[in-house]
């Protein structure tokens, strides 16, 4: 794997330090092309489809998938892009779960952490309400009508109705995704590292949420924040893909944080 034979589903862009940016479930890395336009002017950005997603490989072995494997891979990502090198990590719902179980293990080579509302499940406490939620939410959109787990899914994030107002399009694009969201699920829930454990990220953080996003989210990403050792909080008037309905706010916001660092 050289840098011009990158596995399928990776962008790069620009020279400098270099910028990770992993997207949400049911997306793909091209909702931060706004993003990739502010910052490759003076950063290599490694913009990269998670498994499953925009034009990345499936998931090969679906009985052990856990996000070892998404941490693989852009390890080997990395090591072939901007090998030995210190990044910026950007992430935002499963992508930003993803993202912190990177900064976890590997903190001495974060330069900041950028997250809006990371979805890490399995930092709920067991048997909590939240927790709860979380398992049944994942219960519900597990289920063999595609179309109506993908209804369920992205209504949860956005609002009634949000789901049959799309383009049919764009409904069967996400109805044919919903497998990979499932095991988006199995990942988030089967982590080990805990709370306590995110005081090995020692580099500044920014942790985003939206006024309009669902509880849960914004209870995980309190705890989450309240963990975190070097960490600012910014809210915005959006909801939980406001990365995705108001990028233009949300990534000069992500752009700024990581200029001053």
């Amino acid at each position: 794997m050289t840098i011009n034979n990158l596995p399928t589903g990776v962008y790069t862009s620009g020279q400098g330090t270099p910028v990770v940016l992993l997207h949400s479930s049911l997306s793909s890395a091209r909702q931060w092309q706004p993003l990739v336009k502010l910052l490759d002017v003076n950063y290599l950005v490694i913009n990269i489809d998670i498994l499953g997603y925009g034009k990345a490989d499936k998931v090969a072995d679906e009985l052990h998938y856990n996000f070892d494997i998404e941490i693989d891979r852009i390890e080997k990502i990395l090591a072939n892009v901007a090998p030995n090198q210190s990044f910026h990590l950007v992430g935002h719902s499963c992508g930003g779960a993803i993202a912190l179980k990177l900064a976890v293990e590997n903190p001495e080579k974060i330069l900041s952490l950028s997250l809006y509302e990371p979805v890490a499940f399995h930092l709920l406490e067991q048997g909590s309400e939240a927790r709860l939620l979380a398992d049944n939410f994942a219960r519900k959109v597990a289920i063999g009508d595609s179309y109506q787990a993908a209804e369920i899914f992205t209504n949860f994030w956005n609002k009634a109705g949000f789901f049959r107002a799309l383009p049919q399009k764009m409904q069967d694009l996400m109805a044919r995704d919903m497998p990979k969201v499932s095991l988006d699920f199995k990942g988030l829930t089967s982590e080990k590292y805990s709370l306590k454990d995110l005081n090995r990220i020692t580099c500044k953080s920014l942790m985003m949420t939206g006024e309009k996003s669902p509880e849960l989210s914004l209870l995980l990403a309190n705890k989450i924040t309240a963990s975190l050792p070097n960490v600012m909080h910014k809210s915005f008037p959006t909801g939980h893909m406001g990365p995705v309905s108001h990028s233009e706010l949300i990534h000069a916001s992500i752009a700024d944080f990581i200029n001053k660092i």
